[in-house]
């Protein structure tokens, strides 16, 4: 047998080295964060969204990498939500927020940690401060946090969802919506202002910002073999066009009427993309796919039927189309954007506006008693020819304490409200709404 030299020996193992680090590079080379980089590993993680690289950012002196190097890491991680408990219980914020880290150090890819903590510091943490601002810095973490959780876990819509939810209920509905509104366009807590680039890197209305993340939610549903456990997805899918919608309301609750032809596009926006987008989305239901816009031909629904291969009959189709209208109050929605865009409507409410601060802020009796018999005039011309506005709570609410401010004038001049006045109709037809309104009026103001 022919023995082989040194050197032959030599190139023999190198050549065995270079064919075992090849399947090794094949399937274990890093990625350098770019789609398809890396080993097939590598890939794979991106794909399924199993990478973890931060773990090594647990403190290595800890209790908790002590556990994890060991193999125990669901013990870790239940040791330190019941430290997060605590920490919340004893008000240690600093201490808090630092055992949220490490917990998603440890469970980046479980949805309901991000879901959870997020929604813990932006509506319960924050509750717990005195100061506006203070609470405002919290709703921000809790928007930070949400987001962090959505920009690693790219599969969940949930949670770009929730970090709409934030941005949109949070801080315009939350009792302080004044000054949290405020504070998302020109932040106290930075240096010279502005709004924080960590969640309105834009500059846009808390409204606008929370509506990109909804879309973001839609797109990220709409991949397939991805899902969302939160609403029916007619629901789910209309948070965009709601948030353009309560963008466009916010002008007349502020009482922001000097730009009428803004306040006409935002409702017109709304009133495109809730046919043109949410309306003509398709929905699977027992009867089929439908849609929400159909036009009175029902041609959208015929090429339906024909592609399905005439599995339904278009009864069938108008019957769920009637379903899915009402489970959303589609009807009600496509009909206020239409309306809300009039100038007359407009002006309606800025005559509302007027009276009420008239009252209130100047006591010019005189002033509030004529704008706002101005604006309730208009708004029973506008029932009248929609009388299904008068079903919307915020609708009613508006113009029922209007009545309210209104008979108080009259008092205050010394008369008797009159029999009859615009919308006593409505009046008399919610009347534990109406009496809830008078007495909140005379517990602040008597009469």
């Amino acid at each position: 047998m022919t023995r082989l030299s040194s050197q032959q020996r030599k190139l023999a193992y190198l050549l065995a080295m270079i064919l075992l680090l090849a399947p090794i590079v094949y399937f274990g080379a890093p990625g350098d964060g770019t789609a398809k980089s890396g080993g097939q590993l590598s890939r794979l993680r991106d794909e399924y969204d199993l990478g973890e690289t931060s773990l090594g950012n647990v403190d290595p002196a800890s209790s908790t990498m002590n556990l994890v190097l060991l193999g125990l890491r669901g013990i870790a991680s239940n040791m330190l939500w019941q430290q997060a408990v605590v920490q919340k219980d004893k008000k240690d914020w600093a201490g808090l927020k630092a055992t949220v880290d490490s917990i998603v150090l440890l469970q980046p890819h479980f949805r309901q940690v991000w879901e959870f903590q997020g929604w813990n510091l932006a509506y319960n943490v924050s509750a717990e401060w005195d100061g506006v601002v203070d609470r405002y810095q919290w709703v921000k973490e809790g928007a930070k946090f949400m987001m962090l959780g959505a920009s690693r876990n790219h599969k969940y819509p949930e949670l770009y969802w929730e970090s709409g939810r934030i941005l949109g209920q949070k801080i315009g509905r939350a009792d302080e919506k004044k000054f949290f509104r405020q504070y998302f366009i020109d932040d106290p807590l930075l240096d010279g202002g502005g709004p924080d680039p960590a969640i309105n890197p834009d500059g846009k209305d808390n409204y606008l910002a929370a509506k990109d993340w909804f879309v973001i939610a839609n797109e990220v549903e709409a991949r397939p073999g991805i899902t969302q456990s939160r609403v029916a997805d007619v629901l789910f899918r209309s948070y965009p066009v709601r948030s353009q919608i309560d963008y466009a309301d916010t002008f007349q609750q502020e009482g922001k009427f000097e730009e009428i032809g803004r306040i006409q596009e935002a409702w017109e926006v709304a009133f495109d993309e809730l046919r043109n987008q949410w309306g003509a989305e398709r929905y699977m239901t027992p009867g089929g796919w439908v849609v929400m816009e159909v036009d009175e031909n029902n041609d959208v629904l015929h090429a339906i039927i024909q592609e399905e291969g005439n599995k339904f009959t278009l009864y069938d189709k108008l019957e769920w189309v009637d379903r899915r209208q009402k489970m959303c109050n589609y009807r009600y929605w496509r009909t206020r954007c239409l309306v809300e865009s009039r100038p007359e409507v407009i002006q309606a409410h800025k005559d509302l506006f007027e009276g009420k601060r008239a009252f209130i802020d100047r006591g010019d009796i005189q002033e509030a008693e004529t704008k706002l018999m101005a604006g309730l005039q208009g708004m029973e011309r506008i029932l009248a020819e929609f009388p299904e506005l008068e079903l919307e709570s915020n609708f009613r609410e508006e113009t029922l304490k209007s009545i309210v401010l209104w008979r108080g004038a009259k008092q205050a001049k010394g008369e008797e409200p009159p029999a009859t006045f615009p919308l006593k109709y409505l009046w008399d037809a919610y009347p534990e709404e109406a009496e809830g309104y008078t007495t909140l009026f005379r517990s602040l103001y008597g009469g």
